[in-house]
């Protein structure tokens, strides 16, 4: 019995064809300090997507960087199968998805000590935070482009999409607001 609707045109996309995740490390950096919470979700988001599309052996929902702790080790095997993924592919890349792993706990433990505090303290420590954070995810990201470079060759970077342009806008309001927030009377 046919469907009492007409199917799609298009065929959905596979990995061989869908760049979402193959984007400038530096851009990634660059918006991860600037657009702090808000472009880290949506990067992760965008990570967790990829690691489904390829298929790797550990890929989790989202949902799972929800569970406080957990979240991490979740990451560290996100970040793990990338590494195991290079290293079938006979790369030169070094990557280390543990130290990656331990600068995103060190990057979330200062940001949140940050907020107990107040002035030029705070923003310090929150900027020690966001480079943290954008170490992190400029090392995955260079990871994660040497995979798709070498399991895709010729595919072209990714653009600023909706949804990277959103979070950053989102995530530049949030950084005013801490910086206005950090000045402001106890």
């Amino acid at each position: 019995m046919d469907p009492p609707f007409p199917a799609p045109a298009s065929t959905p996309r596979t990995a061989a064809d869908d760049r979402g995740f193959y984007r400038s490390p530096q851009r990634v950096a660059l918006l991860s300090f600037c657009a702090p919470v808000t472009y880290e979700l949506w990067w992760l988001w965008q990570l967790f997507q990829f690691t489904n599309r390829e298929r790797f052996p550990r890929t989790r929902a989202f949902w799972w960087l929800l569970v406080p702790f957990y979240n991490f080790y979740v990451l560290y095997q996100q970040l793990d199968d990338v590494k195991k993924a290079l290293e079938s592919q006979a790369s030169s890349i070094r990557f280390s998805s543990a130290g990656v792993t331990w600068l995103l706990i060190l990057a979330t433990v200062i940001t949140n000590v940050s907020s107990r505090l107040s002035g030029l303290a705070e923003l310090t420590l929150f900027a020690v935070g966001s480079v943290l954070l954008a170490a992190g995810a400029f090392l995955a990201q260079q990871a994660a482009n040497r995979y798709q470079e070498l399991r895709y060759p010729g595919r072209p970077l990714q653009q600023m999409t909706a949804g990277e342009w959103i979070a950053t806008g989102i995530g530049v309001a949030f950084l005013l607001l801490v910086v206005l927030g950090s000045f402001q009377p106890v």
